[in-house]
């Protein structure tokens, strides 16, 4: 590559690259990344992502019996829909993997590991439960 195809090149990353920030500006300035390759992007924090987390998480929340249900005031169990919403809630920490500021990445990260620690001792809890009824009255094997 001669130096004037170079000097071309780095002219036209320059200016990719001040449309991009350009235009992430006018967007609400969700990214700003470096200007040379190697470094580390910085992200802003979007307000919308905790309030889609939390939105996400609640369900599980309320299927883990961690929270009543808003509507009756009684907690529920229901394993199945919570891990059904914890699964949603890894999806959207893998596709937005690299584009969450360090706030929103400690977020989703620490939220995950609460569910996942929740659901497995709810899991436990009722597997025990129903070893225990096992145990003690054999006839409700059937049931």
């Amino acid at each position: 590559m001669s130096e004037a195809d170079k000097r071309i090149d780095d002219d036209w990353k320059r200016r990719a690259q001040e449309e991009k920030q350009k235009i992430a500006s006018q967007m609400g300035g969700i990214l700003e990344e470096s200007g040379e390759p190697g470094e580390s992007k910085s992200v802003e924090s979007d307000p919308r992502f905790p309030a889609l987390v939390q939105q996400i998480a609640y369900p599980a929340l309320m299927a883990l019996g961690q929270i009543p249900d808003p509507r009756t005031g009684e907690r529920m169990l229901d394993l199945n829909l919570a891990k059904e919403t914890i699964d949603l809630l890894g999806a959207l920490e893998s596709k937005t993997d690299g584009n969450r500021s360090d706030e929103e990445e400690s977020m989703i990260k620490d939220l995950l590991r609460d569910l996942h620690v929740a659901y497995t001792q709810v899991a436990n809890a009722q597997s025990q439960a129903a070893q225990d009824l096992m145990a003690s009255d054999p006839s409700a094997e059937g049931d």
